[in-house]
């Protein structure tokens, strides 16, 4: 997990550093690949201008992001109940991230059970988000609700979003969206 800048830095020079050897042993020119992160722990939120200044793109584990952001092992059968990616906080961690990306003008993409599950990727499209890693049993339902959602319209349910207390209340506002489309009982279905 990356933490700080100087192990990036420090990859990247190994990066690079093998990147011409290999060139010159074998006398060929290799694309350089792009670079990009994990955000997966609070530390990169709270410098991610001087890591976009370094890498091309970035992509957050919300899985272990909302595990550190909350102090709570999601693994631990004592505390594992209070792990939840839409608990506010972690809403609005990974919404102040978009917008900074968005305004760095930098790709960014969301990886882990938030981007797979329909309320999750509901929110996330409307911080604005729009790659998603996910497993592909998810795939199908996924692809078929966004193609069914105004991004217009459900930017516009954001702030509500962003200003609930608990994940039962975001939880709540999403599925009433949800409802008033007409798609909330055939997503259950």
């Amino acid at each position: 997990m990356v933490t700080s800048v100087s192990e990036v830095e420090e990859a990247l020079y190994l990066l690079e550093r093998d990147w011409v050897a290999v060139q010159e042993e074998e006398q060929v020119k290799i694309t350089k690949p792009k670079i990009g992160i994990m955000v997966e722990v609070p530390s990169v939120l709270l410098q991610i201008d001087e890591f976009a200044e370094l890498v091309d793109f970035f992509s957050v584990g919300s899985n272990d992001l909302t595990q550190y952001l909350l102090a709570v092992d999601r693994n631990n059968p004592r505390v594992g109940n209070l792990y939840d990616a839409m608990h506010p906080a972690v809403l609005r961690a990974l919404n102040q991230l978009g917008q900074q990306a968005y305004g760095l003008q930098f790709p960014i993409s969301i990886c882990g059970e938030l981007g797979g599950e329909p309320l999750g990727v509901l929110t996330l499209a409307a911080m604005g988000f729009n790659s998603f890693s996910m497993n592909h049993s998810n795939l199908a339902k996924i692809k078929w609700l966004l193609r069914r959602i105004d991004l217009a319209e459900l930017r516009l349910l954001l702030p509500d979003v962003l200003a609930c207390q608990s994940p039962k209340q975001v939880r709540v506002l999403v599925q009433r969206f949800l409802d008033q489309k007409q798609l909330l009982n055939q997503l259950r279905a």
